[in-house]
């Protein structure tokens, strides 16, 4: 098969289908913690390793990286970098420039970025571990290029073949490339019927099953899940939301995080999920409450990774507990898909997502401790659903009210909903007052002192 013709089907492919053909073939290639240091589109190539090290001397040396990158001669590229240190540069905006002349594809490096509005600039795409502003010079020193080398725990040598998107990057061994694109062309044709049977009604308990997973396996053509009878999707749910639902969402309807989070500091209350984040920065604010799920570590045989949506009422928010786990997900697009169609409000998860994009394109919100391709299957299941559990710091029995914006996520305990609403809304009413004041000419200071901003949120 021609080289284009393999990183053709590549690319055809996302890091998520890559990694479950990967974990199906039992070979070692999903990195954590490698992910797009702007919005850069994905990027499919070979690997030209270079790794580098610190420097230990005065002695003058060519910029680290020259040297690989004027040797490029083809347009398959994607440059492979190991051994940065946290806080040290080992990429910028003219060696990207560089890159970008030279029709190199992208970079993946296992350390930091500086100058990343440089890249941004001209398109080039970078991943890695994050960005800082300190240069490499007289730190780092190119050690070596073309050998073996560790990524994030993963050996990759060097014409190996890589694949980075939204969700993080993955290596694939040369020699077992023709093995992954087919596994992972099955896999995504496979996941693709269980999307149309989502949207066709059947529930996501019968399409998610570990049958139809394992049907992989089979060398035969896979009968498509469409095909089999499924449920209307005009179902009527088993659980609805109550009025005492509805009526304490409504109380928060017109809050943000902000707010109440201010709200439950007065009344000492701890509600605030510590390092889960939204997926983007979403303009709307999502309410609902919470439909608790406790994730543990996968029995043998494993369990179930997602039969518990078909229980969730409309309006709610599933509130996942992985532990903060980021070494696999219990998030993805099929649930993404079908958690949209049955009008769940969100999905809140102390862990890591993948299929980010089908969540950003649905407009689904997500909060979440990160985003990683490697499944949770075989790795974690359901250990527990509507108990109480923890989230980000936050304690979160089943029902507790759950308020989620581009800032961030909190937890309001349902016995203090009125209370903590009330109190919200005063806060949220003297913030607006400062803002006025100070549209009409009032300094800070005086619009803070006169409305007593400094005691807003001091305990009662």
């Amino acid at each position: 098969m021609s080289q284009s013709s393999i990183l053709d089907r590549l690319s055809a492919l996302d890091t998520n289908t890559v990694s479950d053909a990967l974990d199906f073939l039992h070979l070692k290639g999903a990195t954590y913690g490698l992910q797009p240091l702007w919005d850069c589109p994905k990027i499919v190539g070979r690997a030209s390793t270079v790794q580098l090290g610190p420097k230990t001397d005065a002695v003058p040396t060519a910029h680290l990286l020259a040297p690989v990158i004027d040797a490029v001669t083809t347009n398959d590229r994607v440059l492979v970098v190991s051994g940065g240190i946290d806080g040290v540069s080992c990429w910028g905006d003219i060696i990207a420039n560089a890159s970008k002349e030279k029709r190199i594809r992208g970079t993946i490096i296992d350390g930091m970025s500086r100058d990343i509005d440089g890249s941004r600039k001209i398109g080039y795409p970078v991943y890695g571990r994050g960005v800082t502003m300190i240069s490499a010079r007289n730190r780092l020193v190119q050690i070596d290029s073309g050998k073996p080398l560790q990524m994030r725990g993963v050996t990759v040598n060097q014409d190996d073949y890589v694949i980075a998107d939204n969700c993080g990057t993955v290596f694939i061994p040369a020699g077992r490339i023709q093995e992954v694109l087919d596994f992972g062309e099955r896999i995504d044709s496979r996941q693709c019927d269980m999307v149309r049977a989502v949207r066709s009604g059947c529930p996501v308990s019968e399409v998610m099953h570990d049958a139809q997973f394992e049907a992989i396996r089979e060398t035969v053509d896979i009968p498509s899940l469409v095909a089999a009878p499924v449920v209307s999707s005009s179902k009527q749910h088993a659980n609805k939301a109550s009025t005492e639902d509805q009526d304490l969402v409504a109380l928060f309807a017109d809050s943000d995080t902000p707010g109440v989070s201010d709200a439950l500091d007065k009344l000492g209350i701890s509600g605030q999920a510590f390092n889960i984040m939204p997926l983007t920065n979403y303009e709307k604010v999502v309410v609902g409450p919470a439909f608790t799920v406790r994730y543990v570590a996968a029995s043998d045989p494993p369990g179930s990774v997602g039969d518990f949506i078909d229980d969730v009422a409309p309006g709610d928010v599933v509130v996942i507990d992985n532990g903060g786990r980021t070494d696999c997900t219990v998030w993805g697009d099929i649930m993404t898909q079908y958690a949209g169609l049955q009008g769940i409000a969100g999905t809140v998860i102390d862990g890591v997502c993948r299929d980010v994009n089908r969540a950003i394109s649905d407009d689904y919100p997500l909060f979440t401790a990160g985003r990683w391709m490697r499944t949770g299957k075989d790795r974690v299941q359901v250990g527990g659903v509507n108990e109480p559990i923890g989230i980000g710091k936050a304690h979160v029995k089943p029902r507790d009210i759950v308020v989620a914006d581009a800032n961030g996520v909190v937890i309001v305990p349902r016995d203090r909903a009125r209370e903590v609403a009330e109190v919200t809304r005063t806060i949220e009413k003297t913030v607006a007052a400062i803002r006025e004041k100070i549209a009409g000419g009032s300094t800070i200071a005086q619009a803070r002192e006169e409305l007593g901003y400094h005691t807003l949120q001091r305990k009662r």
